[in-house]
């Protein structure tokens, strides 16, 4: 975008754009990178050794919400509403993560031993988990998104991402096992961690400015424990289908179905990157006036309607292409899979950006009851749908537990029937003829 078109807009919206700039542009490298280097990595492992890693990491995953402790957005939430408590707010957050962490490698290890328990398997997990402890320092990212200061938190990751690339590459050539791969996520883990905290440094910051405060904790605990427990549930209903894959079917079909999934979750930054950007923004709103707050809502909704929409109508048309000429014979159903789980995008898309709602108006509760109801949908679907048809089972489980989870149950809670109306008009915005001519008349101005 020229210079002289982003001085007609305010400084606010500059910030916002510069930032969601930086934001898509580290998405899309990513994308590249994963998907071109991804697919020689999948090609390379087979379907049995990716299965077999698909599996651990999704075992990780499954647990690691819980390390997580849903303080994203609530921590965000507290340094934009109370800038002098900076450091209270980072150092207790880093602390309540760093406790998780070491709670959440215990579960992992009993978790493994239950349900697969051979000893490989076991070894892989832990090797994973590992990276947890490092993933605490992602507070440092929370202040920089609460600030809409992308750029610096950019670089450090891109540079992470072509460092794990060239490594991959690497390993393929000189013909290394799965350990390599497993001992490279641990990797990941630390440079990230180490990047992050030097380029926190560099901006005039002092980690040793950050206290810890019991009181504080209990606070953001109090805020964020229904987002802990709706964090599990989302990661159940997004992870649990190829855990079940791996104990239902076996470790080929979850290669297949991982596979697949790369291609359709490849376009998740979309929504994160956007609402990450906007954010602090609409929070501003609420503050300004109700109908402009409901207005950039709805407009967000929107944005993320369309962009989620053509996504999946294209790769419904190209996934058996894409996936025979990218990943070869040794993955034919994962191009049937793919065709199917790319429309949970669209229910994917506009949870991210209700859940910014939920957020702001410390509704956090509901976020938690909608994921329990998503999570329970997912599991029964993959138990009665998997046996019989094996990964596209787990695609169709996947877009109707989604679709429950982020739209249906919206209807059932009254409060929220005026949520579930405006992403419904999302949903059908290609059908609103007359708001789409505003859109784009608002477009022509801002560019004339």
């Amino acid at each position: 975008m020229s210079n002289k078109l982003m001085d007609r807009f305010s400084p606010g919206l500059r910030k916002i754009i510069r930032n969601i700039g930086w934001l898509s542009g580290e998405k899309v490298l990513g994308m590249i990178l994963n998907l071109s280097i991804g697919i020689y990595v999948i090609r390379y492992l087979g379907s049995e050794d990716f299965g077999k890693l698909s599996y651990c990491l999704s075992l990780v995953e499954l647990f690691g919400a819980i390390a997580k402790l849903g303080l994203d957005g609530v921590v965000v939430r507290d340094l934009v509403q109370d800038e002098e408590s900076t450091p209270e707010i980072l150092g207790t957050a880093v602390i309540l993560k760093l406790f998780s962490s070491i709670v959440t490698l215990a579960l992992i290890a009993w978790a493994v031993l239950a349900l697969k328990g051979d000893a490989q398997t076991y070894w892989i997990a832990m090797v994973i988990a590992g990276g947890l402890i490092f993933n605490s320092t992602e507070v440092i990212d929370f202040w920089f998104q609460s600030k809409v200061m992308a750029r610096s938190i950019v670089i450090i990751r891109s540079i992470k991402l072509v460092l794990s690339s060239t490594a991959k590459l690497l390993f393929i050539v000189l013909r290394l096992p799965l350990n390599a791969f497993v001992w490279l996520i641990l990797a990941d883990a630390v440079m990230m961690a180490a990047g992050t905290i030097w380029i926190y440094l560099k901006q005039n910051q002092s980690i040793l400015a950050w206290k810890f405060n019991f009181t504080r904790a209990i606070a953001l605990l109090k805020d964020s424990y229904p987002l802990i427990l709706s964090g599990v549930m989302v990661v159940i209903y997004m992870k649990i289908d190829q855990i079940m894959l791996g104990n239902l079917v076996n470790n080929e079909a979850v290669g297949n179905y991982a596979a697949a999934v790369r291609f359709s979750e490849v376009w998740y930054f979309f929504p994160v990157a956007i609402c990450a950007s906007v954010f602090p923004a609409i929070i501003r709103a609420r503050e300004k006036s109700k109908q402009e707050y409901y207005d950039r809502l709805q407009q967000l909704y929107d944005l993320m309607a369309w962009i989620s929409l053509l996504i999946a109508i294209a790769m419904t048309f190209l996934s058996g292409i894409l996936v025979d000429a990218l990943l070869g014979q040794g993955y034919a159903e994962a191009g049937d899979i793919l065709a199917l789980h790319i429309w949970a995008g669209p229910f994917v898309f506009l949870g991210v950006a209700r859940s910014k709602w939920l957020i702001v108006e410390n509704f956090t509760r509901f976020n938690f009851a909608t994921t329990i109801l998503g999570a329970i949908a997912n599991v029964w679907l993959n138990f009665v749908l998997i046996p019989t048809y094996g990964g596209v089972g787990a695609a169709i489980a996947t877009v109707i537990s989604y679709a429950v989870s982020s739209h249906v149950a919206c209807f059932i809670y009254p409060r929220m029937f005026n949520c579930g109306w405006m992403l419904t008009k999302a949903l059908f915005v290609p059908l609103r003829v007359r708001q789409n001519f505003i859109y784009l008349n608002k477009v022509k101005k801002i560019l004339n």
